[in-house]
């Protein structure tokens, strides 16, 4: 068991968590945050980080390696109309999930989903994992996620992705499993991304999720229908209100990559957090 001092200085826990990065954490009545990332559990309460796993491993999930001092003014001198955004959510970081199979089938879950069914679909899929002696639930390994059944999961709620994720699981596994993933890992941002889009159910934004949370390439910009409407807000005003389309997706994804580099997910990640909190009061 370990205990640590919950880092406050630039991390949020709450924005982290809830800001559609990762999806196996909870809040309880008492304001303690539970959350599993691989084979790690994490307990915050009073100011205290308790674990199964030090707190190196801690900090690498919320990405505490990258100095928000030096970070956050690159971002300022690349793009200084972030500058409200990243005043309106301190704490806020793009997370770095440890395992790359858990990450990926996480984000299979979530395309035209919410929230709340998107946690659902997800701990069933963890409910087909190895529970530890420690009694957290472990996530399933890709074989075991190739041999589901299509209608179990459709039974579960899953839908149409009850076909899709056992298929991506055979896929992967026919591609060498978790090491291609980390294949994938080392490879360019754009070599692995085309390599997401030859599996059949993923597509462009798909592939920049994975890309981004379970290969760690902070190139990757992921465009939902929130980041659309920032970019087009700040960056393409003649494509406010047009449909975002495989080219505009391509242009926007490249403006951001262009303009922030390798610091491309941060500034997706502000820009979507922001507008996701504020795009009623817009209207």
């Amino acid at each position: 068991m370990h205990r640590f001092p919950l880092p406050t200085k630039h991390l949020d826990i709450r924005r982290c968590v809830t800001s559609g990065q990762v999806f196996r954490w909870s809040q309880s009545q008492d304001g303690i945050w539970r959350g599993v990332d691989g084979g790690s559990w994490f307990k915050t309460e009073r100011g205290e980080v308790t674990s199964n796993s030090p707190p190196e491993v801690f900090e690498r999930l919320f990405r505490l390696d990258a100095d928000a001092e030096t970070l956050f003014p690159a971002l300022l001198a690349a793009g200084p109309e972030l500058e409200p955004y990243l005043d309106a959510l301190p704490g806020l970081r793009v997370m770095r999930p440890s395992d790359p199979v858990e990450a990926l089938f996480c984000f299979l879950c979530t395309p035209n989903n919410h929230i709340k069914r998107i946690t659902a679909m997800i701990d069933h899929l963890a409910g087909f994992g190895p529970r530890g002696s420690d009694g957290v639930q472990r996530f399933p390994e890709i074989g075991a996620i190739a041999a589901i059944e299509e209608s179990r999961l459709r039974g579960l709620g899953f839908g149409y992705r009850g076909a899709t994720i056992p298929h991506i699981a055979a896929q992967l596994l026919e591609h060498g499993g978790r090491s291609y993933l980390a294949e994938l890992s080392r490879a360019t941002y754009r070599e692995a991304h085309q390599e997401l889009l030859s599996f059949k159910g993923i597509g462009p934004k798909l592939a920049d999720c994975i890309a981004l949370f379970a290969l760690d390439h902070t190139e990757a910009a992921p465009i939902d229908t929130h980041v659309w409407q920032a970019v087009t807000r700040l960056y393409f005003p003649d494509w406010r209100d047009l449909p975002l389309t495989d080219v505009r997706y391509r242009t926007a994804g490249d403006f951001l990559r262009n303009r922030f580099g390798p610091n491309a997910a941060w500034a997706q990640q502000f820009l979507f957090y922001e507008n996701q909190l504020n795009w009623r009061s817009r209207r």
